[in-house]
């Protein structure tokens, strides 16, 4: 029985099945808030899915000088990675792998989809896929920092690397972004710089580089990395949840998982709205945002939990 609630766990929920019925649900929300604010009619709740099904049965056709073993095993390890670190995020309760320093891991499976964004570019003959392959190596050294820094506050507040146990930390409203509003907004950022999101971008600015590193590529290829982009948002919002808002904490009354949803789906729309408000950045202005002022706001939230951790 403890082999079939483990197998229930990693493959239904809160694994597999859930991550990406979960990531689709997120990827029409954000779709038609922003269509909503925007004045425009939304797609229908079924829109995601039914694009999901329609790349993985088109013809999958890679021009001329594509490397193609390259091609086919990005996105599958771009998935993967994925898949792998919403194992170790809790939903509602207790996370699939949970260990001691698995927040470390984490943050290191969600770059793996980053660099396999860079050499998708570069798999491929495409001027923009090379330009949007460099900016997206570019953007990473500017918000990887920032992010990590925006993370590890909490982490030494809490003075432990295990996910579960900042949750912990955090019950009875002792929430981490009432006493790290600074480590909050530079995680925020270093988050939607990761996600490419509006005003980070960059990467794939349609007026500019087209479809950056995924020009060229069509069918499932394209459809897993579509994919990959919305299980991404759904496991960096699932993390922040869990490092900065309490996890489950707070709404008592709608149980566990309810609770972790209702902020999930307050993080989605907070994003929705930032989409909605501001425009998108240079590469240029990106890094000068990341090292000029995140860094030293994170490093600053970094030293004040160290210097209230010894007060």
């Amino acid at each position: 029985m403890d082999a079939l609630g483990a197998l229930w766990r990693v493959l239904v929920f809160p694994g597999g099945l859930y991550l990406i019925a979960g990531s689709l649900a997120i990827t029409w929300l954000d779709r038609a808030l922003v269509a909503r604010w925007q004045s425009r009619r939304g797609p229908p709740w079924y829109q995601p899915l039914a694009d999901l099904i329609k790349l993985l049965a088109k013809e999958d056709i890679s021009p001329r000088g594509t490397h193609a073993w390259m091609a086919v095993a990005l996105p599958i390890a771009s998935l993967a990675a994925t898949l792998t670190a919403g194992l170790y995020v809790p939903v509602g309760a207790a996370a699939v792998g949970a260990f001691q320093g698995d927040l470390i891991v984490v943050l290191f499976l969600l770059s793996v989809p980053t660099l396999a964004y860079f050499l998708a570019g570069w798999a491929t003959p495409s001027v923009y896929g090379v330009l949007g392959g460099n900016r997206s190596l570019l953007q990473y050294y500017a918000y990887e920092v920032p992010l990590i820094v925006g993370m590890a506050a909490p982490a030494v507040h809490a003075q432990s690397w295990a996910i579960a146990d900042l949750v912990a930390a955090q019950q009875g409203f002792h929430w981490h972004a009432l006493y790290l509003p600074v480590g909050l907004a530079v995680a925020v950022a270093g988050l939607l710089g990761k996600l490419k999101r509006v005003p980070f971008d960059i990467p794939h600015a349609k007026s500019e580089v087209g479809a950056g590193p995924l020009t060229e590529y069509s069918g499932r290829k394209l459809g897993l990395w579509k994919l990959t982009v919305s299980l991404q948002t759904l496991v960096g919002i699932h993390l922040l949840v869990a490092v900065y808002l309490g996890g489950v904490d707070g709404v008592t009354a709608l149980g566990t998982y309810p609770a972790y949803l209702v902020k999930t789906l307050l993080c989605i729309a907070g994003f929705s709205l930032i989409q909605v408000l501001y425009a998108r950045l240079r590469i240029d202005q990106m890094a000068e945002i990341g090292w000029r002022l995140l860094v030293p706001l994170g490093l600053v939230q970094m030293l004040a939990t160290i210097w209230m951790g010894r007060a």
